[in-house]
């Protein structure tokens, strides 16, 4: 690279040096003699070319800078041209002169402006992110000899910019590296339908997604899932994030609806989604039982609503009430229903009005006497083995309690005195059978009413519970019924 002199004197040359940028005026016109004879002797591909070091440094031997202006030393700190020109490797410091096999490329394809951003440093060693912008001048299109370059300093641009750049990756690394379950939606495309329901004056927005299903899984189906870390992909059984947003799009049933409906609310209310308990599904389709926690992430600048899922299973937990539930419901002796669970079937299927109704009362007869005479062990075993015939003898649609020591019920929703006396007999018959070969034998005696809906359902448990009582002084046998 070699310097001739500036002219002097003329406006073109004081507007040229007191430029508020860094200017350089250069002559390609020996570089572009070059290229000819090149591509006349079969070059075709430059960029291939100039990977070889001698022809790189042929060309970059033919440049030939016209001048500089004042600003192009202040910002490469140079004294003077002289100086500058004496540091031109270490400011352009790249042993493949990317930037120019960069610029002589467009150059060479026809362009007459070629633009890109680099990284230079001055001569004091400092290093200067740049934006260079270069123009081939009117009039000197096919030979190069005049081609203006405007050098502009970006660096707290880019500083900025790679700042930003290491805290988004930074963030991402979070993100894929939590190992709590995370997920990523894009709420846009609600949002934009919840606002135009509000220009439309819609008020009650879950009296319209009531009277409007198909808008409602629309709106459900605008929520896109864009990003999902590998302890969410675990969580839901999908083997990437597009396998799983497709999971999520196509919906997951009712309860997907349900949730999706909280969470429209809860935007429409602008509350936000906090922390709600929902039931999804996996892939394949087993219930997952999760508390979703939501946070609205900060504005990305392109008008996207993105917000962050993070998931955590609370399936055994849910497992664990079920059976903490279960438990508190449930007769320890006979694995039948306790007295509270059977108090609650009573409510409800009075409050529904399930008519008919039957109920059969159960007592067992003799149980104080085997208790005193061969112990509570002895009774205890009495009791399983009704609670045993009850389990296989009434049906799934039925409830069978024990209500009191040795005392049963059962409740028949649907089933009137014809069905209920049948079942009672059938009863009679595992009793029977369950008394085969055994020690101790089991007695019972029955009592059977049926509720119509006239009164309340507890007078029918009254009378069932009368006549119970009555077969047990009237009428003799190890099975009473009346």
């Amino acid at each position: 690279m070699t310097h001739a002199a500036p002219p002097s004197g003329d406006l073109e040359a004081e507007l040229f040096e007191l430029a508020p940028v860094s200017l350089w005026l250069q002559d390609l016109s020996a570089l572009k003699a070059r290229l000819d004879a090149w591509g006349a002797a079969g070059m075709s591909d430059l960029r291939a070319w100039l990977r070889h070091p001698e022809h790189l440094l042929a060309v970059q031997m033919l440049i030939r800078v016209e001048r500089v202006n004042r600003h192009t030393l202040r910002l490469y700190e140079a004294r003077d041209a002289a100086e500058l020109f004496a540091h031109i490797p270490a400011i352009f410091d790249d042993p493949h002169a990317t930037a120019l096999v960069e610029v002589l490329c467009q150059l060479w394809a026809g362009a007459t402006q070629a633009r890109l951003v680099t990284r230079n440093r001055t001569i004091g060693g400092r290093v200067l992110d740049v934006s260079y912008a270069g123009r081939m001048l009117p009039g000197h299109e096919d030979d190069w000899a005049r081609f203006l370059i405007s050098v502009e300093d970006i660096t707290p641009r880019e500083e900025l910019r790679r700042r930003e750049d290491a805290l988004a990756r930074f963030a991402a690394s979070l993100f894929e590296r939590s190992p709590v379950p995370t997920l990523v939606r894009d709420e846009s495309g609600l949002a934009a339908m919840l606002a135009r329901l509000r220009a439309a004056g819609v008020q009650d927005l879950a009296a319209h997604m009531d009277a409007h299903p198909d808008w409602a899984e629309a709106a459900r189906a605008s929520l896109v899932v864009v990003g999902a870390n590998a302890p969410a992909l675990a969580l839901f059984g999908a083997a990437d994030s597009s396998a799983l947003a497709h999971h999520v799009a196509v919906g997951l049933g009712a309860e997907a609806r349900r949730v999706f409906a909280a969470e429209a609310l809860a935007l429409w209310a602008g509350t936000g989604h906090g922390a709600r308990d929902v039931l999804f599904r996996r892939i394949d389709g087993s219930a997952l039982h999760l508390k979703a926690q939501y946070a609205a992430l900060p504005d990305q600048g392109d008008g996207r609503r993105l917000v962050q899922i993070a998931l955590t299973d609370i399936g055994e937990n849910k497992r664990a009430e079920a059976r903490l539930e279960t438990l508190s419901l449930t007769d320890s002796l006979t694995g039948l229903l306790n007295r509270a669970a059977y108090a609650a079937h009573l409510a409800r299927l009075e409050a529904a009005r399930v008519v008919p109704t039957s109920v059969i009362v159960a007592d067992l007869n003799g149980l104080k006497a085997v208790n005193d005479r061969r112990g509570h062990d002895a009774g205890d075993r009495l009791i399983r083995r009704f609670g045993r015939v009850l389990a296989e003898r009434v049906p799934a649609s039925a409830h069978a309690a024990r209500i009191g020591g040795d005392e049963f019920a059962i409740l028949l929703p649907g089933t009137g005195p014809d069905g209920a006396a049948a079942l009672a007999l059938r009863i009679a018959e595992g009793v029977e059978r369950a008394n085969d070969g055994a020690g101790t034998l089991l007695g019972v005696s029955l009592g059977i009413g049926t509720w119509t809906g006239e009164g309340p359902l507890k007078a029918a448990v009254t009378r069932a519970d009368a006549r119970m009582y009555a077969a047990k002084r009237g009428r003799r046998g190890r099975v009473r019924v009346a």
